[in-house]
């Protein structure tokens, strides 16, 4: 098992990296989105940050902004996200990165009703098929994330519509957006239904109502029980916690309570 931390899109990605390191993680999640992480940016940072991987001896995954509108009902607008995400698979390739988490997003009142619904689904299937053809060129893999929030597409069952119609699409688990909706029974649900697709996971804490991203202890999901599903399936990827704290030394110990459980 490996375990990282995702970047701050607002800090200075080479100050990120160095933190991870310091913090004791694996690998580093790169968080590619403004307004320190966009693809212009990072490119232009791309020597050094691959000389502190090198020297860190630490890999690197790739992660998307949450609000790419793949499923856009404006073609224009699904056009120009899916040409971001093909910058990104390129910038990806340049990084050593092989593996691009993508969000299963969507806002406005499409997804309140049936017929709005199934034209989401079928934009997001048509843009992911798309993009995983196109790095499949680049050595780049793509992986969904499930959403957190009302308004996405965050139903277990659209989420599974989603994978089962997207030939090479893995799965990216976000623990703590899954017990937003659904608590643990949602959790295991996930693990259970996406065993074998499961690539990486996100781990981090909430009360059950809002994406708060609290470290493990400091919100209402039972994380005990969810390290024990994740080794009943085997899983042994990469886990990245994903918290939101002002205290840099919290993740660290959200960390070693995962390795001591494990």
């Amino acid at each position: 098992m490996k375990f990282g931390r995702l970047t701050s899109p607002t800090r200075d990605i080479l100050k990120e990296i160095r933190t991870t390191r310091k913090l004791g993680f694996d690998f580093v999640e790169i968080a590619i989105e403004g307004p320190e992480g966009k693809p212009e940016i990072i490119m232009k940072k791309r020597r050094q940050i691959l000389k502190l991987l090198k020297k860190y001896k630490m890999f690197a995954l790739g992660h998307t902004s949450w609000w790419m509108e793949l499923g856009s009902e404006y073609e224009p607008v699904r056009r120009g996200w899916i040409e971001e995400g093909k910058k990104i698979i390129r910038l990806c390739n340049k990084l050593g990165i092989k593996l691009l988490n993508l969000h299963s997003h969507s806002r406005g009142t499409y997804l309140k009703n049936k017929k709005g619904r199934e034209v989401v689904l079928k934009n997001i299937i048509k843009s992911l098929k798309e993009l995983i053809k196109y790095g499949k060129k680049y050595d780049v893999e793509l992986m969904l994330e499930n959403a957190a929030e009302r308004g996405e597409i965050r139903k277990l069952k659209n989420f599974k519509y989603i994978i089962d119609r997207t030939p090479g699409l893995k799965v990216h688990l976000d623990i703590g957006h899954a017990f937003i909706n659904g608590g643990m029974k949602a959790i295991e649900s996930y693990i259970k239904i996406f065993k074998n697709k499961i690539v990486h996971v996100h781990i981090h804490d909430n009360h059950g109502y809002f994406d708060e991203h609290l470290p493990l202890g400091k919100g209402k999901m039972n994380y005990k029980k969810v390290i024990k599903l994740l080794k009943k399936i085997n899983y042994d990827r990469t886990i990245t916690f994903e918290e939101f704290s002002k205290d840099p030394n919290s993740i660290k110990k959200s960390m070693k309570k995962v390795k001591k459980l494990l």
